[in-house]
């Protein structure tokens, strides 16, 4: 029997033995973490454990992981204008001819995060539309990890990339699992661009997390 069959066969026995448990998964999530627990995430099975998800019980995994990203990107959106968090300012850019990165701080762009794509990037393919799109991605990671080292609920994210064709919802799920609601412009006015081309690198713990945060507005009521 070749490798292949056995994968079919390992991935279709796998699912129906678990299916009560995956019927009742209301996310990707919990789907994904039966699948490790399993043993069956390898590039070469999870995309036949997949196809044996729709065949065996009508899940739709991806369908399900989009559905559940955009609601939470909807929740931390609704809870960033009820709560009216703070607001994190950054600038991103990528750049193919170099295969680098670069994530600025509005205002001050001594605190940055740039150099090379790493060989195992998920987003970034050699182009300029996905160093842009992978460059965003880290912008919206750095958020997050701003949010956690204040212990906030939310935030929100100002990004100013300078690709004009970033298909923005690729980043709502890396948004929603770290609270970060994103609003982005495009800017011809973009310091990380030349960042990308800076040598060597710099990695996100050293940049101060409490300076990415926008100043806030003095309360108008206030006497």
């Amino acid at each position: 029997m070749s490798d292949s069959s056995t994968e079919w066969d390992t991935a279709a026995a796998a699912v129906a033995e678990h299916a009560d448990r995956l019927r009742a998964a209301k996310t990707h999530r919990e789907i994904r973490t039966w699948a490790d627990e399993a043993k069956v995430t390898g590039k070469r099975m999870w995309p036949k454990v997949k196809t044996e998800l729709r065949k065996q019980l009508d899940i739709d995994y991806d369908a399900l992981r989009t559905a559940t990203t955009d609601r939470e990107a909807a929740e931390v959106s609704a809870a960033a204008a009820l709560l009216d968090v703070p607001t994190i300012e950054l600038y991103a850019a990528g750049d193919a001819e170099c295969d680098s990165f670069a994530v600025v701080a509005v205002g001050d762009e001594r605190e940055s995060w740039y150099g090379d794509f790493h060989p195992k990037d998920t987003i970034y393919r050699g182009d300029d539309l996905t160093a842009e799109l992978s460059a965003a991605d880290k912008a919206v990671y750095l958020a997050g990890r701003a949010r956690d080292a204040q212990g906030l609920d939310a935030v929100k994210l100002h990004l100013f990339i300078s690709h004009p064709d970033v298909d923005t919802t690729a980043l709502a799920a890396t948004a929603a699992r770290h609270r970060v609601a994103v609003e982005v412009e495009v800017t011809d006015m973009n310091p990380a661009v030349a960042m990308c081309r800076a040598p060597g690198y710099r990695q996100w713990r050293e940049v101060k997390l409490t300076s990415l945060f926008a100043p806030r507005e003095p309360d108008s009521g206030a006497a």
